[in-house]
């Protein structure tokens, strides 16, 4: 919906004000004539009045007025009411008529409708030469008629207000809340809420675009990640990985959805190929206020039932990890924080005739991902760090103990969306590490992976 100016502002509240009757007055909505209203009608299918009713729609969801007690059946009432279009103009304004905020300074009205859920919306001739504007505030107002407890939804006063509250520029949900809550006595609103006609169950505070991607929570993706060589030489190189992962989510509702996910993987190597690690993952959607979502994940991944080169290896060990995500979309940006925890383990190699054990201390994780939504695509970048408790590694007479350490990385992070389709790339380059510390400190080829980095190529399909 367009920016209201201030001329259109004093001009719409000196027409309301100037043809509102005496405050809390009652009137019946329509004429009880509704057969001559509608002789020769048509049915609106498009133009000014039809298109004025999408920004309407438009409007309530921005504001998430469904979700104020009392006004729950507002926005199918706007969405779904039939609309005709009369032949000739009417300027019946008799007390059995709607109220006056649907006619000009002459007398002519606008539209009517009956105060009674489900009931079409009769528009006039003269409705055609108001703005959009004009025609937004007067779809609303017609569905509040339709939509408010059965108390006040006669009251022309009441609904103006609310009418008014909705549709002024600064509009917010606390703005309509508190208008209604001040225009329909408590006792209205409780039974509205009982008989479902309060706030909407299935729109929230922040409602959930229809593009967001928890609406097809559910994916299968291949990724292929290729690692940078490192600084050393390492006694395990990887090369690349390809991994198949599933994520599945048949639990929750669809607001708060929960699910479990599979990865599996195929490391490539010099001498060839062998099979990677499995992990086995469970995810949710656990909480959302302010537009800000909150979710829970862990992951493990199990070298054990990997192929026996692996378990022979730095990377031999299983990998645990948890931790909490908080993600705010905007119109055309989007951050996602993340917090994770990895628990210690070791593995065992060993070389020629020497067994040697690495020990992994408990790892904090924590990242941002910044992005910016450049219509499909999602064009953005994001930093980690993660902070080691020790990396022990032991064999022979050999000791290497460096104490806590630290890794930084980060890299581009650009995906194009469609429906349910994505595809993704983006790298991982360490920029700053105590002493020797790599990838390979953490052992967790599932997670950061090895080395230096990698470069990953992803493509999704949701469901």
């Amino acid at each position: 919906m367009k920016n209201h100016s201030p001329v259109k502002i004093v001009l719409s509240l000196v027409l309301i004000l100037t043809h509102i009757g005496p405050a809390g007055a009652v009137t019946k909505v329509g004429n009880g004539d509704e057969g001559s209203d509608l002789e020769g009608s048509t049915e609106v299918t498009k133009g000014p009045i039809l298109e004025a009713r999408k920004d309407a729609v438009a409007l309530v969801k921005s504001l998430s007025v469904p979700g104020v007690s009392g006004l729950g059946t507002l926005l199918p009432e706007l969405e779904k009411s039939k609309l005709y279009l009369t032949k000739k103009d009417s300027s019946a304004l008799e007390t059995t008529d709607q109220g006056a905020f649907h006619a000009d300074m002459k007398g002519r009205v606008y539209a009517r409708t009956f105060a009674e859920p489900h009931a079409a919306t009769r528009f006039f001739p003269v409705a055609e030469k108001l703005d959009r504007d004009q025609l937004v505030a007067l779809h609303i107002h017609e569905a509040l008629h339709r939509s408010l407890p059965e108390s006040v939804r006669e009251d022309e006063s009441v609904v103006s207000s609310i009418t008014l509250a909705i549709t002024t520029p600064d509009a917010s949900f606390d703005s309509v809340k508190r208008t209604v809550a001040k225009q329909i006595p408590e006792e209205s609103l409780r039974t509205a809420d009982a008989t479902g006609g309060g706030a909407s169950a299935e729109v929230d505070r922040y409602p959930i675009p229809e593009t967001a991607r928890i609406k097809n929570p559910s994916e299968f993706s291949y990724s292929y990640r290729n690692y940078r060589s490192p600084k050393n030489v390492t006694q395990f190189p990887v090369e690349a990985m390809h991994v198949l992962r599933s994520d599945l989510y048949p639990f929750g509702s669809d607001t708060t959805p929960v699910g479990i996910g599979i990865e599996a993987s195929l490391i490539q190597r010099p001498t060839g190929t062998l099979m990677g690690p499995l992990s086995l993952s469970a995810r949710g959607r656990v909480w959302s206020a302010r537009g800000f979502d909150i979710g829970i994940w862990g992951v493990a991944s199990l070298n054990t039932l990997s192929a026996e080169e692996l378990k022979n290896s730095q990377y031999g060990r299983d990998a645990l990890t948890a931790g909490i995500s908080m993600k705010k979309d905007l119109s055309n940006f989007s951050i996602e924080n993340f917090l994770g925890y990895t628990a210690s383990g070791d593995s065992k190699q060993k070389i020629g005739n020497i067994d040697y054990t690495y020990e992994y201390g408990d790892v904090i994780s924590v990242s941002t991902h910044p992005a910016a939504l450049v219509g499909p695509f999602r064009i953005g970048g994001f930093v980690e760090v993660n902070l080691g408790d020790y990396y022990r590694v032991k064999g022979g007479a050999f000791t290497y103990d460096p104490g806590r350490y630290r890794l930084v990385s980060g890299g581009p992070e650009i995906q194009y969306s469609a429906k349910n389709f994505s595809l993704g790339l983006t790298g991982r380059f360490l920029m700053n590490a105590t002493q020797d510390a790599s990838f390979d400190s953490l052992g967790d080829l599932m997670g950061p992976g090895v080395a230096q980095g990698n470069v990953a190529a992803t493509v999704s399909f949701y469901f």
